[in-house]
C-alpha cells in the first residue's frame, strides 16, 4: 500500500482498521485451533484408532466438498463487498449476498444427490465403509459451508471481533453435544450432526452481524455486480481451491486408506493438519487484510500493489520464521500429550510438514495479486498442471513407502508449486514481484534463540510428555523473550520497514511498538 505521510488521516483510518482486522484475526484462528484440537483429543480417546482414522478421512473430503459447494463465492465476496460497503450501497450489498446465497444452495444440493448416489461407487473403489457417512456429512455441511462464506464477508467489512468471540463458543457447544452423543451411544454420525450444530449457530450468528452492519451503511446507489462478473470471477477460483485440496491432502489420504487402512490415515491426517493450521494462521490474517485494504476505494495502481506485496511478505517472514524453528521442536511432543503414543508416527511426521508448509508460504502474495488483478483463471490453469503431477508421485510413493511416500509426495508438489506459481507471477505481472530478501534472512537471524528448544528435546526424550512438553514450553517462552529483544535490535519494526503500522492508533499496535520498535532520533 502507499507509504504513509504521518498526519495523514486517511491513511491512518486505513492502518487502523487493518492491524485491527489483523489482530482479531489471530485471535480467531487461534480459538479456532484451540476447539479442534480439543475436538481431536476428546475423540481420539472415545474412538479405536481405525475408527478416528475414518473420521479424519471424511472430514478431509468434506473439505473438498465444501470447496465445491462454495463455488468460490466467499472469495467473490472478499473481492466486491469491499467496494460495495465503502461506497456505503445497501442495495447492491443485498443483491451480492442474494446471489451468493442460491449460487451456494444450488450446487449444495446438486453435491449431496451426487455423493449419495455415488454411495456405492465410493465404497467399491476405497475397499472402506465410508460412503454412508461422506453422504450424511455433506447433508449436514450447508451450515458450515455457510458460515465460511460468511467469515470472509465479514473480513470484506473489517470485523474478526465477532467472529474471534463466536467461534470458541461455537466449538464448545460442538464439543459438548459430541461427548455427549457419544456417551448415550452414538457413532461417527452423531459427531458429524454435533458439528453441524455448531456450524449452523455460527453461520446465524455471522448473518446478523452482516446484516446489521449493511443497514447502517448510507451512500450513493451504484452498478449491481451482476450474474455473469460474479460467477465468472468466483468460478475461477474454483479449480485453484478444489486442486490444492486434493493436492495438499484428499489425494493423499485417499491413496494412503486404499493402500495402507485407515490407521495409516490417522497418522497422516493428524501430522497434516496440526502444522497446516498453524501455518494457515499466517496467510489468513494477512491475505484478507491486505486484499480488503488494497481494493478499498477501487484502487489498484501499480505502485500501491507492489507496496502491498512487499509489506505482505514482511508480515510473512516475521511470523513464519519463529513458527518454523519453534513449531519443529514442538509440534512433536504436543501431539504425543493431546493425542497419546497411539499417534506417534504422527509426532514423527508433522515438524517436516510443517517445513513445507513455511515454504509454500513464498508464494501466497501471489494470491493477493491474483485477487486485485482478478487473474483467478490463470492461477487456475497453474493448479491445473500441479494435479498430474501430484497424483502420479502420490499413487507411485504411497504404493511403495506408505507414510512416508505421503510425505515426500507433499514436498516434491510443495516444490512445483513454488516454481511455476513464480514463473507465472513474473510473466503476467513481475513489476510486483518483489521479495525483500534482506528483512526475511533478519527475522531468521531474530529467531536464532528458538534452537535452543532443541537442544532441551535432544537431552529430555525420556520424560513422561506430561513433563517434557511444559519444560518446552518454559524454553519457548525464555526463547521469546530474546526474540522481542532481537526483534527490537535488528529494527524489523522501524518505521521505515512498517510505515502503516506505525500510522495505526489501535492501543495493542501502540504499545507492541513502543517496546519492539526502535526509538526514533
Amino acid at each position: 500500500m502507499d507509504p504513509p505521510r504521518p498526519g495523514d488521516l486517511k491513511i491512518a483510518g486505513l492502518a487502523d482498521r487493518t492491524s485491527s482486522l489483523v489482530g482479531w484475526t489471530i485471535a480467531w484462528r487461534a480459538t479456532s485451533a484451540v476447539a479442534t484440537l480439543a475436538l481431536g483429543a476428546v475423540l481420539v480417546r472415545q474412538l479405536p484408532t481405525s475408527e478416528y482414522g475414518r473420521y479424519t478421512l471424511v472430514l478431509s473430503v468434506l473439505v473438498y466438498i465444501a470447496l465445491l459447494a462454495t463455488f468460490g463465492q466467499d472469495q467473490g465476496l472478499l473481492r466486491y463487498l469491499p467496494e460495495i460497503v465503502g461506497r456505503g450501497d445497501r442495495a447492491a450489498a443485498h443483491d451480492l449476498l442474494r446471489k451468493s446465497a442460491i449460487a451456494v444452495v444450488a450446487v449444495w444440493a446438486l453435491t449431496s444427490v451426487f455423493v449419495f448416489a455415488l454411495r456405492p461407487v465410493i465404497d467399491g473403489v476405497l475397499h472402506a465403509h465410508v460412503a454412508d457417512l461422506l453422504a450424511l456429512g455433506t447433508v449436514l455441511l450447508l451450515g458450515g459451508i455457510a458460515a465460511g462464506v460468511l467469515s470472509f464477508a465479514l473480513v470484506a467489512i473489517y470485523d474478526m471481533r465477532s467472529q474471534a468471540f463466536a467461534t470458541p463458543i461455537a466449538g464448545a457447544l460442538t464439543l459438548a453435544l459430541a461427548v455427549l452423543f457419544l456417551r448415550r451411544g452414538g457413532h461417527l454420525g452423531s459427531v458429524l450432526l454435533a458439528g453441524a450444530i455448531g456450524q449452523s449457530t455460527l453461520a446465524a450468528f455471522y448473518l446478523w452481524v452482516l446484516l446489521r452492519r449493511i443497514r447502517r451503511a448510507e451512500g450513493i446507489a451504484g452498478d449491481r455486480v451482476g450474474w455473469r462478473r460474479l460467477l465468472v470471477y468466483a468460478s475461477g477460483w474454483l479449480p485453484s481451491l478444489l486442486i490444492a485440496s486434493a493436492v495438499g491432502l484428499q489425494f493423499e489420504s485417499l491413496f494412503l486408506l486404499r493402500f495402507s487402512g485407515s490407521t495409516t490415515v490417522a497418522f497422516y491426517d493428524t501430522g497434516y493438519n496440526i502444522p497446516q493450521r498453524l501455518v494457515a494462521l499466517i496467510p489468513s490474517l494477512l491475505t484478507g487484510a491486505w486484499v480488503v485494504g488494497t481494493l478499498e476505494g477501487g484502487h489498484r495502481e501499480a505502485g500501491r500493489l507492489r507496496a502491498a506485496v512487499i509489506a505482505f511478505y514482511k508480515g510473512i517472514f516475521l511470523v513464519a520464521c519463529p513458527l518454523l524453528v519453534a513449531g519443529g521442536a514442538l509440534l512433536g511432543p504436543l501431539i504425543l500429550l493431546l493425542y497419546t503414543t497411539r499417534l506417534a508416527p504422527a509426532a514423527e511426521v508433522a515438524p517436516i510438514m510443517l517445513a513445507f508448509f513455511v515454504a509454500a508460504l513464498l508464494v501466497t502474495p501471489w494470491g493477493l495479486v491474483v485477487r486485485v488483478r482478478e487473474l483467478a483463471w490463470l492461477n487456475a490453469l497453474v493448479s491445473i498442471a500441479q494435479v498430474g503431477f501430484a497424483a502420479v508421485a502420490d499413487l507411485w510413493l504411497i504404493q511403495r513407502f506408505g507414510l512416508w511416500g505421503a510425505v515426500a509426495a507433499v514436498g516434491l508438489t510443495t516444490g512445483l508449486t513454488i516454481g511455476l506459481s513464480f514463473a507465472v507471477w513474473r510473466w503476467v505481472d513481475g513489476s510486483s514481484l518483489r521479495i525483500p530478501w534482506g528483512y526475511g534472512i533478519r527475522c531468521l537471524a531474530a529467531s536464532a534463540p528458538y534452537g535452543l528448544i532443541y537442544l532441551l528435546a535432544l537431552v529430555t526424550p525420556h520424560l513422561r510428555s506430561s513433563v517434557r512438553l511444559p519444560l518446552l514450553l518454559v524454553a519457548a517462552g525464555l526463547a521469546t523473550l530474546a526474540w522481542f529483544s532481537l526483534v527490537r535490535a535488528l529494527r524489523l519494526l522501524a518505521r521505515d520497514e512498517v510505515p502503516l503500522l506505525h500510522e495505526s492508533n489501535q492501543r495493542p499496535v501502540r504499545i507492541a511498538l513502543r517496546y519492539l520498535a526502535p526509538s526514533e532520533r
